[in-house]
């Protein structure tokens, strides 16, 4: 009976050291507005499968970066995506990209060049 449980209790410990949670842990990736202007930046962390953002209308002043920690998957890679407004609502540009595969310590480059899709009247 003690073999049993010893060995049921091994298969539990190896089945949550192999599942995805456990194996993917966190990924630091550093958000970089590549431009000169600053920017109004969001981010969502593809991984959690969830539409809650890690970062929610951070302003990154042009040419600076920060670091954010998001979730790995099961083979340890971060996916990301984000969105980026200037905050100079006169001449107002927007971008937004997915950005999937990422590891350690990547450079995640934000950027607004686009116009910005109009608003929906309620």
């Amino acid at each position: 009976m003690r073999v049993f449980i010893r060995l049921l209790l091994g298969c539990a410990v190896f089945a949550l050291a192999h599942s995805p949670a456990a194996a993917g842990g966190s990924v630091t990736v550093h958000i970089l507005n590549d431009t000169v202007d600053n920017l109004i930046v969001t981010v969502y962390d593809r991984n959690l499968g969830r539409k809650l953002p890690v970062l929610s209308g951070q302003i990154i002043n042009g040419n600076a970066s920060i670091s954010i920690s998001i979730s790995g998957n099961a083979s340890g890679q971060g996916h990301l995506s984000w969105t980026a407004a200037t905050v100079d609502s006169d001449m107002r540009r927007c971008g937004r990209h997915d950005d999937p595969g990422l590891n350690d310590g990547d450079t995640v480059r934000v950027h607004a060049g686009a116009r910005c899709p109009a608003r929906r009247r309620q």
